[in-house]
């Protein structure tokens, strides 16, 4: 999952597979945990609600119903194909 920030739409906060964010920007990127605390890379501040939100995917086994973002479990992709 990825997004951009809302009020900085150069920046993009990626979740990676190993939970971290990753925020790129032009050049440079950064890499954060899921709090937002700095772990890497040449982006040394990141917004920790933004990398929270990219972080927080839950587990679609154990949720009492299924998401309605695009790419977090397989409702949200049943739910795109009307855009396409």
């Amino acid at each position: 999952m990825s997004m951009t920030h809302p009020f900085d739409t150069d920046t993009t906060y990626e979740l990676l597979d190993d939970g971290n964010v990753r925020l790129s920007c032009g050049d440079k990127a950064g890499i954060f945990t899921g709090e937002g605390i700095y772990v890497s890379g040449d982006i040394r501040f990141a917004d920790p609600q933004v990398c929270n939100w990219v972080n927080n995917v839950p587990n679609p086994d154990t949720q009492l119903s299924v998401s309605r973002i695009v790419g977090r479990d397989d409702a949200g992709n049943k739910m795109a194909t009307h855009l396409g």
